[in-house]
């Protein structure tokens, strides 16, 4: 898994990508048919101060790496933080991430790490 850097693919993916809302985060994807996804963060000012905004993006950054086996190819995705996100816990944060995830397909592994079903209400 790569990282988005450039802010054109950014704006890319928000204009061509599909938004998928979860709770805390919003996630946009955009099929490239390439051989490896690439993953952008974006954590808006309107959150907070410098050290809360990076406290939501290492948090968000710790989760995607857990996931990055699940992950299928040939996406890019921005991951946005809401502003709910800077009240939320680890967990919290964990489970609406994996959530919206799973509800845009980007886990492949979604079916068989769900289990029981019964992550998100």
């Amino acid at each position: 898994m790569e990282r988005l850097r450039n802010p054109r693919e950014f704006s890319f993916v928000y204009s061509k990508g599909t938004p998928y809302f979860g709770r805390y985060v919003v996630v946009s994807a955009l099929p490239t048919g390439k051989a490896v996804s690439r993953v952008g963060f974006a954590v808006s000012k309107k959150l907070g101060t410098a050290v809360t905004r990076n406290k939501v993006r290492r948090r968000l950054k710790a989760i995607v790496q857990e996931l990055k086996d699940q992950f299928s190819p040939g996406y890019d995705v921005v991951i946005g933080a809401k502003r709910s996100a800077v009240g939320a816990s680890f967990a919290q944060l964990n489970q609406d991430l994996r959530c919206t995830l799973e509800k845009s397909g980007l886990l492949a592994g979604a079916a068989e790490a769900a289990g029981s079903g019964e992550e998100h209400a």
